[in-house]
């Protein structure tokens, strides 16, 4: 697995990104150990978990996955060839919701204790919280960093415009701003005024603003659950339509090209695109973790490119 440039840090982390929702809930801590040992295997190095991690799943409350990876880590004593990266900002138990500089404060030393190691290698604001004033939560951040329990901090579901007063702030103030920025994207384009709650997607604005600032983007949710490639995941409706029909005929005809997996090929495209994205991926069974990595081995050709952007109707208007 090659590594890419993470912003302008000038360090280096893996294409591709494990996530780790998942682990401790909807897999068990055997299962979870497994799939990390495999993209181990592959050269994976770059995994991302978060403090509420899975609070969404019907057993978990929160914190699950932390747990998980802390045990594994331990386990395997490979803390120091991994870049850990965690999040605040979703309120679980009695935790909050939000990020004042109390909780992420105190987070951050929870995310430790579970983790079991002494400092994150990137830390995320997890949702923008516009009842805290950018200034308290970029504080607090920094705060983390100069106390060395954080080397990078991170941004989560953010709109572009929220992004560039956050920076103008860290820069007038010399403090450690949003390095990265992670949010909800895939191949398919979500049809305009599509409601996705909390999630922000990346879209042609945040793709323009992160390019110009030099900003990785990492996509999380970018293989729609499995929806590409699995019968009993249908597509979601917020992406159906025209736009929707032509983009998945493309995906089929490079899928055919290449004898890839539709999987293979959203991955292997966003990889593909420069500067690149890193998709933040994951699977919920040996073999769809093997699956999935197969995008490690596909090369598209700058025709199958053009096809794959090409492809759809224009959008007037994006969500964000």
């Amino acid at each position: 697995m090659k590594k890419v440039q993470l912003s302008q840090t000038e360090i280096e982390v893996s294409c591709l990104c494990l996530g780790t929702l998942r682990f401790g809930t909807l897999n068990t801590y055997e299962q979870s150990a497994q799939l990390m040992d495999l993209y181990r295997e592959a050269g994976g190095m770059f995994i991302d978990t978060g403090n509420s991690y899975n609070q969404w799943s019907a057993q978990g409350k929160g914190g699950e996955s932390e747990i998980v990876v802390g045990r594994w880590l331990r386990e395997r004593g490979n803390r120091n060839d991994l870049f850990i990266a965690s999040k605040v900002g979703f309120g679980y138990g009695e935790v909050p919701d939000g990020l004042a500089a109390s909780t992420i404060i105190s987070e951050c030393d929870n995310s430790l204790k579970r983790l079991g190691i002494d400092h994150l290698d990137l830390y995320y604001a997890h949702k923008d919280d516009p009842h805290t004033p950018l200034e308290e939560t970029l504080e607090a951040f920094h705060t983390l960093v100069k106390a060395g329990k954080v080397r990078f901090v991170g941004a989560s579901n953010y709109r572009a415009w929220r992004l560039a007063d956050a920076d103008a702030i860290a820069s007038a103030q010399g403090w450690s701003g949003f390095t990265c920025i992670e949010q909800r994207f895939t191949y398919l384009r979500p049809n305009p005024g599509a409601d996705f709650g909390d999630q922000r997607l990346i879209n042609a604005n945040l793709m323009s603003y992160g390019d110009a600032r030099g900003k990785s983007m990492l996509p999380y949710t970018p293989l729609l659950r499995g929806a590409y490639v699995r019968s009993d995941r249908p597509i979601p409706k917020t992406y159906a339509g025209p736009d929707m029909e032509a983009r998945m005929t493309a995906l089929q005809e490079v899928t055919q090209e290449l004898n890839a997996t539709a999987n293979q090929v959203v991955l292997a495209w966003m990889m593909h695109r420069q500067p690149p994205l890193i998709p933040v991926f994951s699977g919920g069974r040996p073999e769809h973790m093997q699956e999935n990595l197969g995008a490690l081995d596909l090369t598209l050709s700058d025709e199958q490119l053009a096809k794959l952007n090409n492809a759809g109707h224009c959008v007037n208007e994006e969500p964000n």
